[in-house]
């Protein structure tokens, strides 16, 4: 058998395919011997055959149902299985997915051009009336219930133009509706009313360029294939994604390379991973860790009175949790968004670590002895997030408060903060601004705007209503600023730190880029390594 044959052969299983006898030719034309040739062909497409294997904390709790939650970890995974219609670029721009221009005709309506060229993994073309369809569900009663929906109460009818026009129409202005739409993601219409929900989320159908084969293989990852309809066809065929939720477990894994690219290393490990020919990205900085209080769970807790959240905020040394905890890489936080976040109001500065100051806001709010608090965390999502919460106990012993610290699991977590149902008076929460990349939506779920708020102040609304509908982007601007500072003085959190997560990333990874945080494996591939 010649090596053309064995080429011939090669593609028909399906293993080498177009890149497999492409090189055949070359090479034959080259002179290269037959033997060499098929060496090279051998190695090359074992390389390209090669898993790509991602370390992160958690797999989405729903597995592929992603109306469930919004940002990481779920949005790990979900973004490549399945696409919305817009996204945020790695320069924080609004940019095209599915949808590849839009525009708004008035103030109340939203016209969208689709692509032409993306399909479902079963073969099925995406279309208008396919969109058209998630967002009727999404808008039912049972749609209506989910995290992403609570994001899109401004829209009132979708309107299929032709197959690849879509026009949404809004019961008012509402000027970020593109940017709200990046958490919507495509599901194949036929396949989700089918099976429903829950049966759709074991085997999920979308445009992305990975199809789930296993949501647990027998390694205990969730194995990704490539989804051959895809409009953004990967390079690297095979992902296996490696649910670990102990930072230590991760970086043991990356160290000894049985993981090529992980999530939420710890920042005294930079250097150890820089010394192994790891390459470290920090992602753009664009949520806010801390604490939330249910205030509204809890009216006669004594986080009630805004002098005590203030008092609490001022307890904490979030300069020395920066600069010893988390070596200077992230930040101490003074606000609701970070820098780079539209809204983002630079004139407000960090809560001062001022213990005497919180002594006496405490006093005067009736409580000079302190009180106990307790909260409920999810341990593992940030690195170093053991050592912070340990931080923040101490600080608020020191004034008298004496925090207990609760560890829960994500599922559990999420599906108290859907219905505010929490035991505990404090609970974490991210601001995150993702992947609206704006300001307001934060703001939204800090707001009696949430369907089961936990922290509602009534006399904000007006403003909060007005940033909704301006469409004027500069007095838009304004009026985010002015709640920003509103948000700062009410205290509605501890205001921890600006977060961005640390990727390790091999040295024989080429491609790596962050889109909105989230890493596009499609643009991955092997090289050579260091």
């Amino acid at each position: 058998m010649d090596l053309l044959d064995r080429a011939r052969r090669w593609k028909a299983t399906g293993v080498g395919g177009q890149r497999s006898l492409g090189a055949v030719h070359r090479w034959a034309r080259a002179g290269i011997c037959p033997l060499v040739a098929l060496l090279m062909l051998l190695a090359a497409d074992a390389a390209w055959a090669k898993p790509l294997r991602v370390g992160i904390a958690e797999l989405p709790a729903s597995y592929g149902n992603p109306y469930t939650a919004v940002g990481i970890p779920s949005a790990l995974v979900w973004l490549q299985i399945f696409d919305a219609l817009t996204k945020i670029s790695s320069e924080g721009k609004l940019v095209g997915a599915l949808a590849e221009d839009w525009h708004m005709e008035t103030p109340t309506r939203w016209r969208f051009h689709l692509r032409k060229d993306a399909s479902f993994s079963n073969g099925k073309p995406f279309t208008a009336e396919s969109a058209q369809a998630v967002f009727h569900w999404l808008q039912s009663e049972t749609g209506r219930a989910t995290i992403v929906a609570n994001a899109l109460t401004t829209i009132e009818s979708v309107e299929v133009i032709d197959e690849f026009q879509l026009v949404i129409n809004t019961v008012r202005p509402d000027p970020i509706l593109p940017n709200r739409l990046t958490t919507v993601m495509m599901v194949e219409p036929q396949s989700w009313a089918t099976l429903g929900p829950k049966e759709f989320a074991v085997a999920p159908v979308g445009t992305g360029s990975y199809s789930i084969e296993s949501w647990q293989s027998i390694d205990g990852a969730a194995v990704l294939r490539v989804n051959p309809y895809s409009w953004r066809r990967p390079i690297i065929e095979h992902v296996e994604i490696f649910p670990l939720r102990d930072h230590a477990a991760r970086f043991q894994a990356t160290i000894s390379q049985q993981l090529d690219l992980t999530i939420s290393m710890r920042p005294e490990l930079i250097g150890a991973l820089a010394q192994r020919n790891f390459e470290i990205i920090v992602d753009p900085t664009k949520q806010i860790i801390g604490l939330a209080f249910d205030v509204v769970g809890h009216p006669n807790h004594p986080i009630a009175d805004r002098r005590v959240r203030q008092a609490m905020n001022l307890a904490i040394d979030t300069e020395t949790i920066s600069k010893v905890i988390t070596e200077g890489v992230h930040p101490p936080a003074s606000q609701g968004a970070a820098p780079g976040v539209f809204g983002y109001n630079p004139d407000i500065a960090p809560y001062p670590y001022a213990p005497e100051r919180a002594r006496e806001l405490l006093v005067s709010a009736g409580v000079p002895d302190g009180f106990d608090v307790s909260a409920s965390v999810v341990i593992g999502t940030y690195a170093n997030d053991v050592e912070i919460y340990q931080k923040v106990q101490q600080d608020l012993s020191a004034v008298g408060i004496q925090l207990t610290i609760e560890s829960t699991v994500f599922a559990d977590w999420l599906q108290q903060y859907a219905f505010n149902n929490w035991s505990t008076e404090m609970f974490s929460l991210a601001w995150n601004n993702t992947p609206f990349n704006d300001a307001l939506r934060p703001m939204e779920y800090f707001s009696c705007k949430k369907a089961k708020p936990f922290f509602c102040n009534p006399e904000m609304m007006p403003l909060i209503e007005r940033a909704t509908v301006e469409t004027d982007l500069e007095t838009r601007e304004d009026i985010l600023q002015q709640l920003e500072l509103q948000f700062h003085n009410e205290a509605p959190h501890l205001f921890l730190l600006e977060y961005g997560h640390i990727w390790a990333v091999s040295r024989n990874l080429q491609g790596f880029k962050l889109d909105d945080r989230i890493p596009q494996l499609h643009q991955l591939s092997f090289g050579p390594g260091p």
